[in-house]
């Protein structure tokens, strides 16, 4: 099939990708997100695929990471196998949850590899020099500065609360 879209469409769904890529976000996931976002009906892999100019194969990979973050529903439509998908159209709710998770996820890594970092035997050693003093203080200004955040974020309504909280 050839894809036949308005170029209107086109030109929003290569700014939705601009988009996307601006919020290190892989082009094809902010593709195909502005696609089902602005259909007015549930759209099969195949529809996806031709409407986004991508393979199957590639709006398929995307279509699943979109579905784990909640940007994209799967439904099914009575008397066909086919899966169809719907765009969570809750922006709000959907931009906080990926704000939580990516901010929750960066902090986690950052208390592993400090943790790792002070577990070396040269990081040991530089301590017991005359700087050693000074780096602990820094350091424990950086894991309270985390340990804020993480408490803040504690603070945001959970996914079950942030419906009523912003509609």
């Amino acid at each position: 099939m050839k894809n036949t879209l308005h170029p209107l469409k086109s030109e929003f769904l290569a700014l939705a990708g601009e988009a996307a890529e601006s919020f290190s976000f892989n082009r094809s996931i902010g593709q195909l997100f502005a696609f089902l976002y602005m259909s007015p009906q549930p759209l099969s892999l195949e529809e996806i695929a031709i409407g986004c100019t991508m393979s199957k194969g590639n709006a398929s990979i995307h279509l699943r990471t979109l579905e784990k973050w909640g940007a994209v529903h799967r439904s099914w439509k009575p008397g066909t196998r086919k899966d169809y998908y719907t765009a969570n159209i809750n922006l709000k709710a959907l931009g906080i949850r990926r704000l939580q998770e990516g901010i929750a996820r960066r902090l986690e890594q950052i208390h592993q590899k400090l943790k790792a970092f002070k577990e070396t035997s040269s990081f040991h050693d530089y301590m017991a020099q005359s700087e050693g003093p000074y780096w602990k203080k820094r350091l424990e200004d950086i894991e309270s500065l985390m340990q804020q955040v993480e408490a803040g974020l504690a603070l945001f309504p959970k996914q079950s609360q942030l419906q009523r909280f912003l509609i």
